[in-house]
């Protein structure tokens, strides 16, 4: 065999097979984490329209968030003293700053069938955004809006609805 071509397949050899030179660099980053405490939410009392007469034509029942008071529009006429607004205590961490949503809006429907009624609107005792108390805690209200409508049928509605808060 040639000699040349073996030279040039021996250095070939050595060049291939030879480790390289390794090279590194370091850098450092910095590394941070904030534990918040839980947040907890919890119902302690339904939404409740109360009780009421349905007329001929349509109408409304809206329950104050602030107030707990109840008033009626077109031909609907409030019975009794009953219907206050939803309440919800939030727990979490001292002034945190949250966000309260609901989700879709409820549909009552009469048990045993037969009728049923939309909630229009749900409205807060406040500010979507606030800020939890010092102590940890905020108290949210929720009233709402009742279509009512002609010759609604007798019987107890019942339906649900979902806040959700959210920390930031």
């Amino acid at each position: 065999m040639n000699t040349a071509l073996l030279r040039l397949a021996a250095i070939l050899s050595v060049v291939v097979l030879s480790p390289g030179q390794a090279l590194a660099a370091d850098a450092q980053a910095g590394a941070t984490v904030a534990i918040v405490q839980p947040l907890s939410l919890v119902k302690t009392r339904d939404l409740e329209f109360g009780a009421m007469l349905a007329g001929t034509s349509g109408g409304s029942v809206v329950v104050n968030p602030n107030t707990d008071a109840r008033t009626s529009s077109g031909a609907v006429t409030l019975a009794g003293t009953g219907g206050h607004a939803a309440q919800f205590m939030t727990y979490g961490g001292p002034l945190q700053f949250v966000w309260v949503t609901r989700g879709p809006l409820p549909v009552l429907t009469r048990q045993g069938g037969g009728g049923s009624m939309n909630v229009s609107q749900l409205s807060l005792n406040g500010s979507a955004f606030r800020f939890l108390s010092s102590a940890g805690l905020v108290d949210l209200r929720i009233g709402g809006t009742l279509q009512v409508n002609a010759n609604q049928p007798s019987g107890h509605y019942e339906g649900d609805f979902e806040i959700t808060v959210t920390y930031f």
